[in-house]
């Protein structure tokens, strides 16, 4: 987020490229799906063969054999090469990289739904000529109309952004020291005195920003009493990959994580003694999405990549660390759909509260409110520093 605080554009955006133009954005006539796509195929036959781009790491794994369904499908050659590192730090270079004139590194990036309409409004993203027509053609689901496109391409950024997985805020714990009955069942529980010493944390600051929905617009001072107990609360803070595996050797009771972590140790390891669940006040849900910047390398080969992400042939490629609630139709999606029943499930683009929150808290003046949910929740790894 950071980059996209700082990071608007300076001046009017520099036109795309003449071809980027007949393939991206609006068009003065409607084309049929097919004649859209059949452009988008031809124009890809022209740009590179080797093709460099941000996937989220959970989808890392299906895009070798995805790039071997795409290449028949769409009777191409391609190699898609994904540079792997965080998703915020090439999104930040490739505004700067715009914001002087220059032509972005990468021709599709990768980021979430919380951040995407910055990327949008800011100018940073192409929107895909006749999406709806050419998804339809790509993806026998919505063609069929089984999946809604905006399912696909969610409103809000609908055209500018292809989703293929989703990450969820969820609680972990171990079975053997504590069961589901005593368990706090909304985060402001966390805050009890009870619960102190029992469980980690991680170090990210967006979960418990969007809890502040909850709060706002006038109970955001108690909002942040009750972050900062739940900070002070904490045995520990660190990254899930690290702690999860302490967690089964009992070392910690429970923690928030990314539900589909958890999901995924146990489908690794089926005789730990873990399981997990939601929240009952809030489940952050956030889309992962891939999207084209103006001027692109190869913004046909991106296109149509983005958009085969949500084939259910390269779906039915994705393991319990991709889940997708949105248009998912493997067991382990299924599942995940099921735990979520009767909860609050929230992701930015909610309502129009949802956004009149988004915008206030990532306003520059909102530094300091954002910067007191990072010390709270981040004071216990500060203090084992020292």
């Amino acid at each position: 987020m950071t980059g996209l605080r700082q990071g608007r554009r300076i001046g009017a955006q520099i036109a795309a490229t003449v071809l980027a133009a007949s393939v991206l954005g609006a068009g003065l006539a409607q084309a049929s799906g097919k004649e859209s796509l059949d452009a988008l195929i031809a124009a890809a036959k022209k740009e590179p063969k080797e093709i460099d781009g941000r996937l989220t790491l959970a989808m890392i794994p299906v895009v070798k054999k995805a790039t071997e369904l795409f290449n028949k499908r769409f009777g191409l050659d391609k190699t898609f090469k994904i540079i792997e590192g965080r998703d915020n730090t090439f999104t930040t270079k490739m505004m700067a990289t715009l914001d002087i004139g220059g032509r972005p590194k990468l021709a599709f990036y990768a980021t979430n739904g919380g951040d995407m309409l910055s990327f949008v409004t800011g100018g940073y993203a192409e929107k895909i000529k006749d999406w709806k027509a050419v998804l339809a053609e790509i993806n026998p689901r919505v063609k069929s109309g089984k999946v809604d496109a905006n399912a696909v391409s969610p409103k809000g950024y609908e055209g500018y952004a292809i989703a293929h997985s989703n990450r969820l805020k969820g609680v972990g714990y171990n079975k053997k020291l504590i069961s589901l009955k005593d368990l706090p069942r909304t985060y402001a529980e966390m805050a009890s005195p009870k619960y102190k010493g029992q469980y980690a944390i991680e170090p990210w600051t967006s979960h418990w920003e969007a809890l502040g929905h909850s709060y706002y617009p006038d109970r955001l001072d108690p909002f942040l009493k009750i972050i900062d107990a739940i900070g002070a609360n904490t045995y520990v803070v660190s990254r899930s990959h690290q702690l999860v595996p302490r967690m089964a050797l009992g070392e910690i009771k429970f923690m928030t994580l990314n539900a589909e972590v958890m999901a995924a140790f146990i489908a690794d390891n089926p005789g730990a003694p873990l399981d997990y669940y939601f929240m009952d006040d809030l489940v952050l849900v956030e889309t992962t999405l891939v999207f084209i910047p103006p001027k692109s390398p190869a913004p046909a080969s991106a296109a149509l990549w983005a958009m085969f992400l949500s084939h259910p042939d390269v779906q039915a490629l994705r393991d319990a660390k991709a889940p997708n609630i949105m248009y998912g139709e493997k067991n382990s999606d299924l599942e995940m759909k099921a735990r979520l029943k009767g909860k609050k499930v929230w992701d930015w683009q909610t309502d129009k509260q949802a956004m009149a929150y988004w915008k206030w808290i990532n306003a520059k003046e909102q530094k300091k409110f954002r910067g007191a949910i990072k010390q709270a929740i981040r004071q216990k790894r500060k203090k084992r520093r020292r």
